[in-house]
C-alpha cells in the first residue's frame, strides 16, 4: 500500500488487489488487467523509508498471467491453487 500510495498519490491508495498466497518470501497477488502496469511500476520503484527499518525490501515479479490455470508453481502448492480456481469460478457464476 505505501508503494502505490508514494508513487501515484490517492490513485494509487484506490487500486484494488489481493493477496491471494502468500509463502515465505513469495506472494502471489491479483490485481486487474487494467492496474497491473500501475501496479508493478509502484513496487517495483518502492524504496523503502522509516517504515521497513531493519526490513530489507527486494521485489521481484516472477511471474504475470490472465489466467490462474496457468499459472506455473510447485507442486505443494497445487492445493491453494485448485481452491483459489473454484472461488474464482464461483464469483464469476454469481455475477
Amino acid at each position: 500500500m505505501n508503494a502505490l500510495k508514494r508513487s501515484y498519490g490517492i490513485f494509487g491508495e484506490g487500486l484494488e488487489y489481493s493477496l491471494i498466497h502468500q509463502d515465505d518470501k513469495i506472494a502471489y497477488v491479483r490485481v486487474s488487467h487494467h492496474d497491473k502496469d500501475v501496479f508493478s511500476s509502484s513496487i517495483a520503484t518502492y524504496i523503502s523509508t522509516d517504515e521497513l527499518i531493519g526490513s530489507p525490501l527486494i521485489v521481484q515479479i516472477l511471474q504475470e498471467t490472465s489466467n490462474l490455470e496457468s499459472l506455473d508453481i510447485s507442486s505443494d502448492d497445487q492445493l491453494w491453487l485448485k481452491k483459489v480456481i473454484e472461488e474464482n469460478e464461483e464469483d464469476t457464476a454469481c455475477n
